[in-house]
C-alpha cells in the first residue's frame, strides 16, 4: 500500500497521454477499442503491445481493464484459484523485482494475471506497487481502484488510492475516497491528512499558482499564507495550519457569499477538524445560496454534519461517564442524546424514503434503523425492497436474516443467508458476519452439525473472529463426552 506519511518532494512524471501516441498505435487502438465486445483478447493484445512501448499510459491500460473483464465474463473459477495462487507469488517476488530495477517487468507480468482474471487484488497490488516505483501516480490509482471495486470497504486500499490521486493531483476523487473513509471511521489520521492535502491541491490549482514563469508565492499575500499551503502540501498540515485555512476561506465567503465551492470547502476543512457545529452552519448557508439550493450532496452534508455533532456529543458524554460512573446527571444526558440521535435518523430516514421511494440504499437505512427498534416487519419490508439494489443486496440479505431469526422464523433466515453466503465470493469481514448469523439460525433451530459447518468455515480462515474459536472448542468437547 501507497505511504500515508510525509515524503520528500519526488521529480514529477507526465504519465503518457493517448494524443502523445504514435500515430500508428492511436489507429491500432482504436481498432482494438471497437472489437472490446466481440473480440476482447485482441484488444488485449493491442493493448499490452502498446504498454511494452509506452507503459506509463494509464487510458490504455483502462481500455485493456475493460477487456479483460469482457474476456473474464461473469467469472472462471479455476481461472481465478490459480490467478490468486499466481498473484500471491507475484507480489511476495515484487518487492526485490521492483528493487533490481524491475518494476516494469512486474508490471507485465501482474496485466498477464489480469488477463486471465481481473479480479485479482495480489496482482492489482503489485502492480500499483511497481507503478508507485516509477511515479505513475495514475496508473497506481487506477490499480487501487480496481480492487475498490470488489472491495469497497478495504480501508487500507482505500488510503492507497487516495494517496495515489493526492500524488496525480486529483483533489477531488481523493477527498471523495477519503469522505467514504471518514464516514465510516471519522477518526482516521491518514485519511484527514490526505483530505487536507487534497483541499490544499485543490485550492492552489484554483489560484493557478504553478503557473509556468512564475513563482507561487508571488501570488500568496503574505508568507503565513506560503507557510500553511506548503506544509498542508506534503502532508504535515496540524490543526493549527487548517484554522488558518478556514480562517481564510471565512474571509473569502464574506466578499463572495454566492461562491458555493468556497462552502463546500470550509466544510470539508472543519469535518477534518471535527468541528461539525460550525460546518453545519456553513452547509445551511450554502443551501440558501442560488446554486445550493437544489444541491442533494449539501443537502446530505446538512443530515452528515447533525448526526456527526450529535456523535461527538455522545462520544464526549461516554468519555465523561468512565471517569465518573456514578454521574446520575451525565447518564441521564447521554441517554437523552442517544435517544434523540436515533430518533433523528429514523425521521430523516423516512423521510428520504418518502421523497426518493426508488432509492434502495435509503430504503436499506430505514430498514437498519426499524430494526434496532425492534419494528421486524417493516424492517423486512424495506429490506426486501432495498435487496433490489447490487450495492446493498447482501447487506439487505443480511438484515433479512437477522430479522427473521429475531422473529423466531429460523427456516426463512436460512433461506436468506444461504443466498447471500451463495453471493459474497470472497471470505472478508462481510461474509464471516453472514455465515455467522447463518450459523445461529441453525443453532436456534437444533442443527448443531449444520451450525458447526459453518463456524468452521470462519474458523478456518480467522480463528480471532468473535466467539467462533469457542464454538468450535465447545461442539469438539461435546463429542468426547
Amino acid at each position: 500500500m501507497a505511504e500515508t506519511e510525509p515524503t520528500e518532494p519526488t521529480e514529477e512524471i507526465v504519465e503518457t497521454q493517448i494524443k502523445d501516441l504514435d500515430p500508428r498505435f492511436v489507429k491500432q487502438l482504436e481498432s482494438a477499442e471497437r472489437s472490446i465486445d466481440k473480440n476482447p483478447g485482441y484488444t488485449i493484445d493491442i493493448c499490452a503491445t502498446i504498454l511494452a512501448k509506452y507503459p506509463s499510459c494509464v487510458d490504455v491500460r483502462k481500455i485493456m481493464r475493460q477487456a479483460q473483464f469482457k474476456k473474464y465474463g461473469k467469472g472462471n473459477p479455476v481461472a481465478k484459484l490459480s490467478g490468486d495462487v499466481q498473484g500471491m507469488i507475484l507480489s511476495m517476488k515484487a518487492p526485490s523485482m521492483i528493487k533490481k530495477g524491475q518494476a516494469l517487468e512486474v508490471m507485465a507480468q501482474a496485466e498477464h494475471l489480469l488477463s486471465q482474471c481481473p479480479q485479482n487484488a495480489s496482482a492489482l497490488k503489485a502492480l500499483a506497487s511497481a507503478a508507485e516505483s516509477l511515479s505513475y501516480w495514475g496508473t497506481a490509482a487506477s490499480a487501487y481502484m480496481a480492487i475498490a471495486q470488489f472491495q469497497p470497504k478495504n480501508e487500507k486500499n482505500l488510503l492507497a488510492l487516495a494517496n495515489a490521486y493526492v500524488k496525480n493531483k486529483q483533489p477531488d476523487e481523493a477527498a471523495q475516497v477519503c469522505e467514504q473513509i471518514l464516514r465510516r471511521n471519522p477518526s482516521n489520521g491518514d485519511a484527514q491528512a490526505l483530505a487536507r492535502s487534497a483541499s490544499v491541491i485543490k485550492t492552489m490549482n484554483k489560484g493557478n499558482w504553478e503557473k509556468e514563469g512564475g513563482d507561487f508565492r508571488d501570488k500568496l499575500k503574505s508568507s503565513d499564507e506560503t507557510a500553511d499551503l506548503e506544509k498542508a502540501a506534503s502532508l504535515v498540515s496540524d490543526e493549527e495550519t487548517l484554522g488558518r485555512m478556514v480562517d481564510r476561506l471565512r474571509e473569502q465567503i464574506k466578499t463572495d457569499p454566492e461562491n458555493v465551492n468556497l462552502y463546500r470547502e470550509i466544510c470539508a476543512n472543519l469535518r477534518t477538524l471535527r468541528r461539525y457545529s460550525e460546518a453545519l452552519e456553513y452547509v445551511r448557508q450554502a443551501r440558501q445560496q442560488p446554486l445550493g439550493k437544489g444541491d442533494t450532496t449539501l443537502e446530505k452534508w446538512e443530515h452528515d454534519f447533525i448526526v456527526a455533532d450529535m456523535e461527538n456529543k455522545i462520544e464526549t458524554l461516554k468519555a465523561k461517564l468512565e471517569e465518573n460512573p456514578d454521574d446520575a446527571a451525565t447518564k441521564a444526558e447521554l441517554e437523552e442524546l442517544s435517544k434523540k440521535e436515533h430518533d433523528y435518523k429514523l425521521e430523516n430516514a423516512r423521510l428520504m424514503v418518502e421523497r426518493y421511494p426508488n432509492d434502495f440504499n435509503y430504503r436499506y437505512i430505514y430498514g437498519q434503523l426499524l430494526f434496532e427498534d425492534g419494528k421486524l416487519d417493516d424492517a423486512i419490508m424495506q429490506f426486501q425492497l432495498s435487496q433490489r439494489n447490487p450495492k446493498v443486496r447482501l447487506q439487505s440479505l443480511l438484515g433479512l436474516g437477522r430479522a427473521f431469526i429475531l422473529g423466531a422464523k429460523y427456516d426463512l433466515a436460512v433461506d436468506q443467508l444461504e443466498t447471500a453466503k451463495k453471493e459474497s465470493k470472497i471470505m472478508n469481514d462481510a461474509k464471516k458476519e453472514i455465515i455467522y448469523e447463518l450459523a445461529t439460525a441453525y443453532e436456534k433451530m437444533g442443527e448443531a452439525e449444520k451450525a458447526f459447518n459453518e463456524f468452521k468455515e470462519i474458523y478456518s480462515a480467522d480463528i480471532s473472529y468473535k466467539d467462533v474459536s469457542k464454538k468450535i472448542n465447545d461442539y469438539y468437547e461435546s463429542k468426547r463426552k
